[in-house]
């Protein structure tokens, strides 16, 4: 950051992930040779004064005889691991006096490096006169032009975002004459493979990579699986399907590990996408690097715990209650779904009677087991108040899970399939609950990937209940195996077929169940 020039930096929740010991650490020795300022005016630093030699609450830069003050802030997320440092939770009181006392600093012109996340920022530019651009961080967004909000004085506030981890770099350029700020232009611009590595740069990443592999293995290069497609971390915000690729393959892998009924994680716990292509052990890690075990060196661990209906309901609330505030807490969920309703009072949105644990209704006295990670254990108990049974911290990290669930699966193909849907008041039928019998409908579905080599997943529905089996037969019309024996629910199911034993060559897989049979090919290609 020295070396690309930056005026100010602004603390965000995850600089805080290690603690405010391991941030002193890390400003301290990259800053060992001067530094430029890291900012934010809501921190309370009384309680670890060394960071205090590093962040103040803004700076005022002058161009020719122009002030341009910047200050920042940090969202106040439980998630956070900042104590003795505290996140004040006082933002628009904090953004107001901050101003005042950057205009009484003589500042001409006023940016605010917010971490708080799009929807506060609004909020802050629509009520807190002064603010003349916001450049935003926290939720990821990248804005092809800025947003546009009017201020308590009707003057403009432009709110940019340019995404997450450096994927692009936003430029903005405005001009201030005879006391009036005017916006001139923004653009992304796209960091990719034409953007040459900087020499210096490499070596230090180069060096860090190699320690890595030799404490972890070649995690750069090992390939555990692949993904067919871009799984995100979010879904198309116009959408109701509120699940996501991403916390649907995290909380599957929870289930596969500890076989429980249920696997929960949360958004603020997803920490990036996986890409289309080749998926390395680095990829995997990176997606869920949250947290810290000493241990291991690696991120936080599986943990099992049972909890009666009434109280999962209680933490599905949790997350619920936070919409428009920080998306971080919404929760993903694997084994169950629900609807819920965002008009009605928070603590009262889930939709009771659309709640299904494998397909079955809840039961509030009846007790379920789940699977999460440490930090969302936390914030569930300590945070929300809700009671569990049984807590098994278990020994195994989130990351080898999740490696080990892709390495089974070997081909990613995860979607926002309605584990999760938003309703409002003009949704009866929604609002009403659902019933087994008109949600789904008896279907074999195309198998994904098709050809495939070695392993390949088969997708099918029931209508309802009964005894059902899914075989797979040869081009001879020979049974090879059976995949599915047993009494299963209406609902949508999904299983992995294995070929690594069978040869090259044309297969068939035939579902029968309550009178309903139908066959699809597909093709092993070795």
């Amino acid at each position: 950051m020295k070396q690309l020039g930056f005026d100010a930096l602004t603390v965000g929740n995850h600089e805080f992930d290690l603690g405010p010991s391991t941030l002193n650490d890390v400003l301290t020795a990259g800053f060992s040779n001067g530094s430029f300022p890291v900012i934010s005016a809501n921190l309370d630093l009384t309680g670890y004064p060394p960071l205090s030699e590093f962040i103040q609450p803004y700076t005022i830069k002058e161009f020719g005889n122009v002030k341009v003050g910047i200050f920042g802030m940090t969202i106040p997320s439980p998630l956070s691991n900042a104590y003795p440092v505290i996140i004040n939770e006082d933002v628009a009181e904090t953004a107001y006096a901050t101003v005042l006392e950057l205009q009484n600093q003589g500042a001409d012109v006023i940016v605010f490096l917010s971490h708080l996340g799009s929807a506060i920022d609004a909020q802050i530019a629509a009520n807190i006169p002064g603010i003349n651009f916001i450049i935003g961080g926290h939720d990821h967004f990248a804005f092809q032009q800025p947003v546009v909000i009017m201020n308590p004085e009707n003057k403009p506030v432009y709110i940019c975002q340019a995404g997450s981890y450096y994927q692009n770099i936003g430029k903005l350029s405005f001009t201030f004459e005879n006391d009036v700020v005017t916006f001139n232009e923004y653009t992304l611009i796209q960091i990719d493979k034409n953007v040459p590595a900087v020499p210096e740069i490499k070596a230090v990443i180069d060096e860090l990579k190699a320690g890595i592999t030799a404490q972890f293995g070649d995690v750069f290069h090992t390939v555990d699986g692949f993904a067919l497609k871009d799984l995100e971390t979010a879904n198309n915000p116009d959408s109701r399907i509120k699940d996501t690729p991403m916390g649907n393959l995290i909380t599957d892998s929870y289930r596969n590990k500890t076989h429980t009924k249920i696997g929960i994680t949360a958004n603020g716990l997803i920490a990036e996408k996986i890409y289309r292509g080749a998926i390395t052990s680095a990829d995997i890690f990176r997606s869920v690097s949250y947290g810290y075990d000493t241990a291991s060196g690696l991120d936080f661990k599986l943990a099992t715990f049972d909890i009666r209906g009434s109280e999962l309901i209680k933490g599905l609330e949790i997350g619920l209650s936070m919409i428009g505030i920080d998306n971080d807490f919404f929760l993903q969920v694997s084994g169950m779904k629900f609807k819920y309703d965002i008009q009605k009072p928070a603590g009262e949105r889930v939709i009771l009677s659309s709640v299904r644990i494998n397909n079955s209704p809840l039961h509030p006295n009846k007790k379920y087991s789940v699977t999460v990670n440490e930090g969302l254990l936390g914030i569930l108990i300590s945070l929300g108040g809700v009671e569990v049974e049984n807590i098994q911290i278990l020994q195994v990290p989130e990351y080898k899970g999740l490696k080990d669930y892709v390495r089974k699966l070997r081909f990613l193909y995860y979607t926002s399939e309605g584990r999760i849907k938003e309703v409002n008041q003009g949704d009866a039928a929604d609002l009403t609950g659902d019933t087994e019998q008109n949600e789904f409908n008896y279907e074999l579905k195309n198998n994904y990937p098709n050809p495939f080599n070695p392993s390949t997943t088969i997708y099918y529905s029931l209508a309802a209940g009964g005894f059902t089996t899914l075989k797979i037969y040869d081009l001879l019309g020979r049974e090879v195996t059976t995949l599915v024996n047993t009494k299963q629910n209406a609902g949508s199911y999904s299983i992995i077929w294995n070929a690594s034993d069978f040869s090259s060559g044309v297969y068939f897989y035939k579902l029968q169940s309550e009178g309903f049979v139908q066959t699809k090919k597909m093709i092993l290609t070795k």
